[in-house]
């Protein structure tokens, strides 16, 4: 996949089709919509554009309604490069993109800069100034430069829509299970491991601790029955969100304990998969206190893993296997 950073660096790509949004999460109705962008462009032999922007609309526009990004920009260059996008177009989100006419930025971006010939949006979509940009007018603006249009409507769940907002929604009240049936997958964070204070160590429980990335939205403070990436494999895990009560940090950390594992992976960049909310993140009398908890966490973690396994509710990450911060 082709990563065009900037309307500056966009050349004419000539027969394309071409679907545009935030797509965070790259949930199960992005995936509606990708998919059959992919489709058109397969029938028309052209290449698959996706353009999306970066900083999220909504860190500009109403940056208290946002808590954090499902999938920062680098997760989602690879979810999408594997979902078979041919260029992904990242376009900076300013106030200048904001006030933009539609009208203009439809001519001067998709028809002049990069010439698509068909383009997919979802019912929901809107740009430029005021947000006037909505799929009634892109249908009228592709009829009227020849250009073909479809609408895609959402998807939706026991009648409830399936939407970014909803997701990051039940990740912060630790609704793990149910975010991951709306994303598709499991819920995944990528990040590097650093130094911590080697508490785990000493207490038996070794723990990765994760630099995740930048604007990462986190679930709800607690233990989680997880799996984490490690060459290629995928480990039963245990990991704990928060500030280490019992030892009175003061900073949030992320850290996962892979089951029966003790290599040196300081440096590494790993993939943790989230998938049940065990207990909240509590604070212990003594340490004895928080390894027998520890111990019981590690208990049910294998004994859901298992029940995974064998249900086979969950095929392979989309995720990379690599991904830099």
């Amino acid at each position: 996949m082709k990563v065009i950073e900037g309307l500056e660096k966009l050349q004419r790509l000539g027969t394309s089709v071409i679907t545009i949004g935030n797509f965070d999460g790259v949930h199960i109705g992005h995936r509606k919509i990708i998919e059959e962008a992919r489709k058109k462009a397969e029938e028309l032999n052209a290449t698959f554009v996706v353009l999306t922007f970066d900083p999220h609309p909504l860190f500009v526009l109403k940056p208290e309604n946002i808590n954090g990004l499902i999938t920062p920009l680098p997760v989602k260059k690879r979810i999408l490069e594997e979902m078979g996008v041919d260029v992904l177009v990242v376009l900076k989100f300013d106030e200048t993109l904001r006030d933009s006419q539609p009208e203009v930025f439809f001519r001067k971006v998709l028809i002049d800069r990069i010439g698509v010939s068909a383009v997919i949006l979802g019912s929901d979509f809107r740009f430029g100034k005021d947000q006037k940009g909505n799929v009634e007018l892109v249908e009228t603006l592709s009829k009227k430069y020849g250009v073909f249009f479809k609408k895609i409507d959402p998807v939706t769940i026991d009648g409830e829509k399936v939407g970014s907002n909803k997701i990051r929604k039940l990740l912060l009240d630790g609704e793990i299970r149910r975010a991951n049936e709306l994303l598709g997958r499991p819920f995944t964070i990528v990040g590097k491991v650093v130094y911590g204070a080697g508490i785990g160590k000493k207490i038996g429980f070794p723990t990765a601790n994760l630099a995740f990335l930048e604007n990462q939205i986190l679930p709800k403070n607690g233990v989680y029955v997880t799996e984490t990436e490690f060459q290629g494999n995928y480990l039963p895990s245990v990991t704990n969100i928060g500030f280490k009560p019992t030892f009175n940090y003061n900073r949030i950390c992320l850290e996962t304990h892979i089951l029966g594992f003790n290599q040196d992976i300081y440096g590494m960049e790993l993939e943790v998969r989230f998938y049940e909310r065990i207990r909240d993140e509590q604070k212990f009398d003594s340490v004895e206190g928080l390894k027998t908890a520890i111990a019981e966490d590690i208990s049910k973690a294998r004994a859901f893993l298992s029940r995974l396994q064998a249900n086979a509710l969950f095929t392979k990450s989309t995720i990379s296997r690599s991904i830099p911060i």
